[in-house]
């Protein structure tokens, strides 16, 4: 398993796959071959469908025009490949031409052709299982585990991350327009905060605090913004909204660094038993994942043992399961701005519940659900995920 730096990556939304994973696709392609006159970029599957809506023609243009590159785009609605996320580069080089197939597997992560450009495996044990009976005999928590695999500099890393998550719910905050294409989505970050100020009581006040700051990133996010994924951008929001509840608990900044190192812990096992990919699995392999991690951080930022954080993450990942990837004309914004609002609160109240009953008398555990997740995302139609072919992708908004 490696480093869960993959599950926090900076760089402009609205999508880790559809947009940040093209852009690193294509930087590769400019590093690895030199003197390249001219590049034409078959998008197949998942990317083709929705490419238009997640700016992925955009952005893999704009990669190579960066260094003056001629760059053409191929939508393939047709081809079958093996992965939704598939891109086919056709590089025009001064003798000869070649073509390399990159796979975009969510979070910003690529495949290639290239078994060098493979990272370092970190983590020996893949399952949380496994992680807790290592834990347990040793008298670690998770949190020391993942820092003993990872090193200090991954708090350095992380403290980036909290800071590109801050600025990105601060720039959210402070405006009032409408997002980028044809759905017409008018900015709600601001308009919810100031209901939250307003609001006499306290508990719906929380909330309201909460959802703002989730809104504010995914806003942000679907305007192309700067945005760090949890673990995609789809979901980016959802722990800002948990480190919003965080910090009006008072738990500091040293603490909820530590705390992002827990949840992405938790989110690197998914990704590595299952997937994080909307294309891939639905909607419950991002948002899914991304509010198990959420629940986990709560749990370590609150001071509860291994054994709580695992049922908080569990809770979290049951009970988003099912969920489809299919946003209406392949905008990262109806549903998924406000299913992020939604399912920070889901995060808290996840933690809540595993606090309140033993882990003890849980039945099934974190692993068997990622298994069920990602078995339950494969049983989906295809156009259920990411593909924009059913379900609410295919509701007509003027």
């Amino acid at each position: 398993m490696q480093s869960i730096k993959d599950i926090y990556v900076i760089g402009n939304g609205p999508s880790s796959s559809h947009t940040m994973g093209p852009s690193f696709a294509s930087k590769y392609i400019i590093n690895k071959y030199k003197d390249i006159k001219k590049v034409e970029v078959t998008l197949f599957g998942s990317l083709a469908l929705t490419g238009k809506g997640h700016l992925t023609d955009y952005i893999i243009i704009k990669t190579f025009k960066e260094y003056k590159i001629p760059c053409e785009i191929v939508f393939d609605y047709t081809t079958e490949v093996n992965h939704p996320n598939t891109m086919s580069f056709k590089i025009t080089l001064k003798d000869k031409v070649i073509e390399e197939m990159i796979v975009s597997l969510g979070g910003g992560t690529i495949l290639t052709e290239d078994s060098s450009f493979s990272r370092n495996e970190i983590y020996d044990l893949p399952t949380l299982t496994d992680i807790l009976r290592f834990t347990k005999k040793r008298n670690l928590s998770l949190y020391e585990y993942a820092l003993s695999k990872e090193g200090n500099d991954i708090l350095n890393y992380l403290k980036e991350v909290l800071k590109v998550m801050d600025d990105s719910v601060k720039r959210g905050l402070d405006k009032e327009d409408y997002l980028p294409g044809k759905l017409k989505v008018k900015r709600k970050a601001k308009e919810i905060l100031n209901k939250s100020k307003e609001e006499q009581n306290a508990f719906i006040r929380e909330q309201l605090y909460i959802m703002s700051n989730a809104y504010a990133a995914s806003e942000e996010n679907a305007s192309g913004g700067i945005v760090a994924t949890a673990p995609t951008c789809g979901s980016c929001g959802i722990i800002p909204g948990v480190i919003a509840y965080l910090r009006q608990n008072s738990v500091n900044d040293e603490r909820i660094v530590e705390s992002l190192l827990v949840g992405g812990l938790i989110g690197k096992i998914i990704k590595t038993n299952a997937t994080v990919s909307g294309a891939v699995a639905g909607c419950q392999a991002e948002i899914g994942t991304a509010t198990a991690m959420g629940a986990a951080m709560i749990m370590h930022a609150f001071h509860l043992d291994n054994e709580n954080i695992a049922q908080a993450s569990e809770i979290a990942l049951e009970h988003s399961l099912g969920l489809t990837c299919d946003p209406i004309q392949g905008y990262v914004q109806i549903p998924c701005i406000e299913r992020n609002g939604i399912f920070a609160l889901k995060a808290i109240n996840s933690a809540s519940l595993a606090m309140s009953i033993s882990s003890k008398s849980s039945k099934i555990n974190f692993d068997q659900i990622v298994h069920t997740m990602y078995e339950t995302g494969l049983d989906l139609q295809k156009g259920y995920r990411e593909t924009s072919e059913k379900g609410m992708s295919k509701i007509k908004i003027k």
